[in-house]
């Protein structure tokens, strides 16, 4: 991620994006998946999900981290100290474990993986035309931007 001609960091800086890029240890993502389902079911995933990127790629914080993961659930609107409980409770590990399955079922390998129309599978972060393509394949008019 840190070398300059990564194509994503490329296409971050190309975009404007903020992007945290030098990181010693990549963190498990177990923890934050089993949370986004908790917050799911609260109603706040979307909130959820956009806090823990923010914090994870614009500020380079640890998404393993407890700390980390109650301040994105406070910034979702959420209870950081309820959503603790809940990870340690372990409810939350079967259900993820099958949600992995049924992705890995699928041929899911690469985050993200997008699935159009239920018939085109793009995997990995790809650049725009990418996804122009496959709109294009499935059928879909380009409108005027």
């Amino acid at each position: 991620m840190a070398t300059p001609d990564n194509p994503l960091t490329a296409r971050a800086r190309q975009l404007g994006l903020s992007m945290v890029t030098s990181r010693e240890v990549i963190p498990s993502t177990r923890r934050a998946h089993q949370a986004a389902e908790w917050a799911r079911q609260q109603g706040r995933f979307d909130a959820f999900h956009r806090a823990v990127l923010t914090r994870y790629w614009e500020r380079g914080e640890d998404l393993h981290a407890l700390s980390m993961l109650r301040a994105a659930a406070a910034d979702a609107g959420l209870d950081g100290e309820a959503l603790e409980r809940e990870l340690a409770s372990g409810r939350w590990v079967a259900p993820l474990d099958a949600a992995l399955a049924s992705a890995h079922e699928l041929g899911v390998t690469a985050v993200p993986t997008f699935i159009l129309n239920d018939r085109l599978v793009i995997q990995g972060a790809q650049e725009r035309r990418t996804f122009e393509l496959a709109l294009e394949q499935l059928g879909a008019s380009r409108k005027a931007s």
